[in-house]
Parts: structure tokens; C-alpha cells; sequence
């Protein structure tokens, strides 16, 4: 289905924010796909507290990521959603206190919760580089909408 409008133009800035506008890469579907290791194999999902930490965290990240021209986006690998970040964005994160893949897949899962919040609830509504959520991601990100769209688009121009 085609956004139109704000809220095509909403989670358009959004998901470009909010993952640096990398270039999405898509893998075709492998056999070899159940052996790919990502981010979010083994993750537990993302609660309330994690988020408002990872909130902190983001305009800073942005920044630093822009002035050091830093990539982190989604992939997908051999069928399986990933994120796909450099050494130096690893321990950036790191120095913040946070463990570089647990951060990258905070982001790509609210990322990926944005989407579905977006296209109707629809759980199965993300594109193949974004991560499968809990219907519990979904709602958290439904509950801090506002606060994801500030620290996602904060160069956007708005003002009071």
C-alpha cells in the first residue's frame, strides 16, 4: 500500500532518521539462510527502561555518526533480517555503556515496530531487512511515538 501525504512523508523521515539513511541491501532467500548469525538472534525484546536509555543515546549517535560519515542500516543476509555496522560504531556504542548488538538491534526493532505502527498493526507489515517483533515492541513504540520522532528527525527544521 502507498503512503501518501504526512504519514507517508512521517515514517519516510522517520525510518531515515532514525537509521541514518543507509542503503537498504537485499539478499535472495539461501538454504544457507538458518546459519547467517544477526543481531537479533538471541535477543530478548526490548523493554521500557532499554528504550528510554536508547532514546538518550540515538541524537548522539546520529551526530557523531553524520560528522564521521558512519553508516549503520538494515541488510538483509541470505533471507534474514541483520544491521550492518562498522567497527568504529561499535565502539562509539560501546563507550556509552551499551553492548554494540543489543544497540543496533534496539534500533532496527523500534525501527521495524515504526513500520508496523504506520501500516495498521499489521505484524507482518516490514520490509525483509527489518527484524520480527513482539507485539509488546509494538505497543512500547507506540507509547513513546513522540519521543522516537524527536530523536529521529531532530534536524528537520521544526520549530516552536
Amino acid at each position: 500500500m502507498r503512503k501518501t501525504g504526512c504519514q507517508g512523508w512521517l515514517a519516510s523521515g522517520l525510518l531515515c532518521g532514525l537509521l541514518l539513511c543507509g542503503l537498504t541491501v537485499v539478499a535472495p532467500v539461501d538454504v544457507e539462510a538458518a546459519a547467517v548469525m544477526t543481531v537479533y538472534d538471541g535477543q530478548s525484546p526490548v523493554e521500557e527502561k532499554e528504550l528510554l536509555r536508547f532514546l538518550d543515546v540515538l541524537p548522539q549517535f546520529r551526530s557523531w555518526a553524520r560528522e564521521n560519515r558512519i553508516e549503520a542500516h538494515p541488510v538483509a543476509r541470505r533471507g534474514k533480517a541483520d544491521f550492518l555496522y562498522p567497527e568504529d560504531a561499535a565502539r562509539w556504542v560501546e563507550a556509552k555503556g551499551w553492548d554494540a548488538r543489543r544497540f543496533f538491534c534496539v534500533m532496527g526493532r523500534m525501527a521495524a515496530a515504526l513500520v508496523i505502527v504506520e501500516d495498521g498493526n499489521d505484524l507482518q507489515a516490514r520490509p525483509k531487512d527489518m527484524p520480527v517483533v513482539d507485539k509488546s515492541e509494538v505497543e512500547l513504540a507506540r507509547k513513546h511515538l513522540g519521543s522516537l520522532l524527536k530523536v529521529s528527525m531532530p534536524d528537520e527544521g521544526m520549530s516552536h
